[in-house]
């Protein structure tokens, strides 16, 4: 039997059995607790070298039990558990020096490795003496973000531990996944998070207003310029810059962004002075950059500059088990701008939306929400009609209603 010893923390016996049974038969020493209360004793007593618990407990909740084993053994690893995840509560955790963060259900393969590191991570820790440093204090805007998925807790998880350093990001997903937000996240857990955060969609200005929108202008440097103007790159000085759709940009600008990675300075359209500017870029496309460089029509030095950290956001199609959960948030958040009192989604309308492909994301969600509560006045009457799938899927008639 190995001497490495865990505590099991969860309210819930059938999961603190199972665990205890995965644990054991991997060779650990095993103690349990139903509450926070009772595992501090054991803490003291038993003396874990990790600990795996559950966040939603009563009393006293796996954030708070959290920090007081971090307060009295620090270089003990906290494993947290949860069957409600989310960006806020994967933050929360890695930030307050949480080792990882699983959302219920878990695969039994992914509970041992995530284990077996934990224990790694531990040993390296007491052989060097170095202790992990705790994520800031997250910021405002991030509950946006929707979905307990094992796709979308593996981007929180991401988040969290890349949001605090100084990487440059590129976010990778189709249109619709929410990249953006990504982006805002990052910002908003970021040490730049007091400095502004500026967004440009790179695909949709033409080279020369690009050029003039990120680096600025001087007076005079073409048809009406008439007077200095600063740009985008200046204006995120100490903040962070979100580049949309960086597969669109011209090889110009590519040469010149490459000059703000590699140097931190710009040069104003028409100018002879570089200006020094302390920005982090965050990068998205919905194009595979990699093939595009195999093509020629990105530099490929620019590719691996932006490509630092990446963010895979996956289509709605694959994690369609978020679906209820987003169409229930746009449902509140739309009900509440239009005054209307709603309550949810008939299940034959749900299950017809869990069976349809969507290939537009979450715009055509919002598109089909705004349009139901625009077009039709009586959607909180109970009146007999029939609900469609976006994009000319097949409709069934039904006499309850759709939104209910």
């Amino acid at each position: 039997m190995s001497n490495q010893k865990i505590l099991i923390v969860d309210d819930e016996p059938d999961t603190l059995t199972l665990l205890r049974e995965i644990m054991e038969k991997e060779g650990y020493q095993v103690h349990t607790a139903t509450s926070s209360a009772t595992a501090l004793k054991h803490f003291i007593e038993f003396a874990p070298d990790l600990v795996l618990s559950d966040i939603q407990m009563p009393h006293m909740d796996g954030l708070a039990l959290l920090a007081e084993t971090r307060k009295r053994s620090p270089l003990t690893q906290v494993i947290l558990l949860t069957a409600y995840g989310s960006l806020s509560t994967a933050v929360e955790g890695i930030k307050a020096g949480a080792f990882d963060y699983l959302s219920k259900p878990f695969s039994l393969e992914e509970i041992r490795t995530v284990v077996r590191r934990a224990l790694e991570h531990k040993r390296t820790l007491e052989e060097s003496q170095s202790i992990s440093q705790p994520l800031l204090q997250k910021g405002d805007g991030i509950n946006q973000i929707q979905g307990k998925s094992p796709a979308m807790v593996g981007v929180y998880k991401l988040i969290a531990r890349v949001a605090p350093t100084e990487s440059t990001v590129l976010i990778h997903g189709e249109t619709g996944t929410g990249k953006e937000l990504i982006a805002r996240a990052i910002h908003a857990n970021s040490l730049r998070q007091e400095g502004p955060f500026i967004a440009v969609d790179c695909g949709t200005l033409a080279e020369n207003l690009l050029e003039s929108e990120l680096f600025g202008h001087e007076r005079g440097a073409f048809t009406g310029a008439l007077s200095m103007k600063k740009g985008l790159m200046e204006s995120a000085n100490r903040g962070t810059c979100f580049l949309d759709e960086i597969g669109d940009i011209s090889p110009n600008l590519q040469s010149k962004l490459l000059r703000v990675l590699q140097e931190h300075e710009i040069r104003r359209v028409g100018g002879m002075e570089s200006i020094k500017v302390d920005v982090r870029i965050i990068a998205a496309t919905n194009k595979h950059l990699k093939t595009l460089v195999e093509n020629g029509k990105f530099r490929e030095d620019l590719f691996y500059r932006l490509n630092v950290v990446t963010v895979h956001l996956p289509p709605l199609r694959d994690r369609k088990e978020d679906l209820p959960t987003l169409i229930h948030y746009f449902l509140e958040k739309y009900t509440r701008f239009n005054n209307k009192s709603m309550h949810g989604v008939h299940p034959q309308a749900m299950s017809l939306l869990m069976q349809y492909q969507w290939s537009e994301e979450h715009p055509r969600i919002r598109t089909y929400d705004r349009t139901r509560h625009r077009n039709d006045p009586t959607l909180d009457h109970h009146d007999s009609r029939s609900a469609s799938c976006p994009g000319g899927s097949p409709t069934i008639r039904r006499s309850s209603p759709f939104f209910v």
